[in-house]
């Protein structure tokens, strides 16, 4: 199968690490993969570092009717000189140039159709028109989601689209344990030896929650005196309004001696699986949630707030635990339990990392995709023939 992958994205996000992972799945599988992406940007880099095909030359963000006609142009031809069989955009943006220049090349050759498979890892609401309301009904062969939630908030503005809505969740890469880091994280970190370590990944931002964390682990202190917050944070500078707020909470809140703000770094795996506990305090968002899997993979558990797929994701008391509502004192609560539950803490650890292996095996993402794929070529030809 020849296919052509949308993730016209500047940045590196969730929704570029699911299109980044099935594109290699696929492409191992065997099947010829390009993706599609914004030229000189970080899903760019990162895309290529991992040696898949890119398509850069074709400028589906513009705003510029003269430039979208163009971009349709070459999408068009693309699409034809390169014979794709299906595509598969992971974003809104450029949609109906996917779906058109499909359209057009399926015109011109008949006799082989070109399938359009949506895939969304956000629960934005659809824009409510009737050009977007036909391309998701009749011009888009199947829809593939990240989590439960979007498919529900999808089908709850399209309903019409039931029978073609395949929920898949992103998958965990799980290497042999322990990972055995290079440095000493203990005496890197000036951990004493007897503290609990909490760990919280990602950007600095107001929907990550760390500052309703922040109070949280000033609660626990009473209890956990020595307790330590790992914070390895990306994509985020020192002067932006965030995490200068972060850094005043810190103060405020007499952290200093319990909280280490840690810059990317390469080997951030490796410190999730040092941490007793990973922390997902995300208070939006958290569609696709990857990072929840990363502390699945190395068999840390995670106690994290409802938001997004998470309550579908972590099976309370199996593989992590969930707070009852998005405020520090439930996970407070939930936190306090683990610590103070050895017997606990190492059932969840050891489930999830079972459900790591077992229940979010790449290979259950590859298949499961490919059946859509099948499903959605069917459909084309099915349609063709009437």
């Amino acid at each position: 199968m020849r296919i052509l992958i949308g993730s016209n994205v500047h940045w590196w996000n969730a929704e570029a690490a699911y299109a980044s992972k099935i594109a290699q799945l696929l492409q191992q599988a065997g099947h010829k993969v390009f993706v599609l992406t914004r030229p000189d940007s970080l899903n760019s880099q990162k895309l290529g570092s991992l040696g898949l095909s890119l398509v850069e030359h074709i400028n589906l963000n513009s705003n510029n009717p003269f430039q979208l006609f163009l971009s349709y142009q070459k999408l068009k031809k693309f699409i034809d000189e390169e014979q794709i069989d299906l595509i598969n955009p992971h974003r809104s943006e450029g949609l109906p140039l996917f779906v058109f220049a499909a359209r057009a090349v399926r015109s011109m050759r008949p006799e082989k159709p070109i399938a359009i498979v949506r895939t969304r890892g956000t629960t934005r609401p659809l824009r409510n028109h009737w050009l977007n309301r036909k391309m998701q009904m009749d011009w888009t062969d199947y829809h593939i989601t990240a989590g439960e939630i979007v498919s529900q908030r999808l089908l709850s503005a399209v309903p019409q689209i039931g029978n073609k809505v395949k929920t898949i969740y992103f998958p965990a890469e799980c290497s042999e344990l322990p990972l055995k880091p290079e440095k000493d994280f203990r005496r890197e970190f000036k951990i004493p030896e007897n503290s609990s370590v909490l760990a919280v990944v990602g950007r600095i931002r107001p929907v990550k929650g760390q500052r309703v964390l922040l109070q949280g682990i000033s609660e626990l202190l009473s209890e956990f005196p020595d307790l330590v917050l790992l914070m390895p944070y990306r994509d985020t500078s020192e002067n932006e309004p965030e995490m200068t707020a972060l850094r005043t909470a810190i103060n405020q809140l007499d952290l200093k001696d319990h909280v280490r703000l840690i810059p990317e770094r390469e080997d951030i795996l490796q410190i999730m699986e040092f941490a007793d506990l990973g922390i997902v305090s995300s208070v939006d968002s958290e569609v696709i949630c990857r990072v929840a899997m990363e502390f699945f993979s190395v068999a840390t558990p995670v106690v994290a707030f409802p938001t997004g797929c998470l309550p579908e994701i972590i099976r309370h008391g199996q593989n992590g635990m969930l707070a009852k509502n998005k405020t520090s004192d439930a996970l407070v609560i939930e936190i306090r339990n683990v610590l103070s539950n050895p017997e606990l803490s190492d059932r969840i650890s050891q489930g999830a990392r079972r459900d790591a292996e077992v229940r979010f095996d790449p290979q259950i993402m590859l298949d499961k995709t490919l059946e859509v794929f099948e499903s959605a070529l069917l459909s084309c030809r099915e349609q063709d023939r009437k």
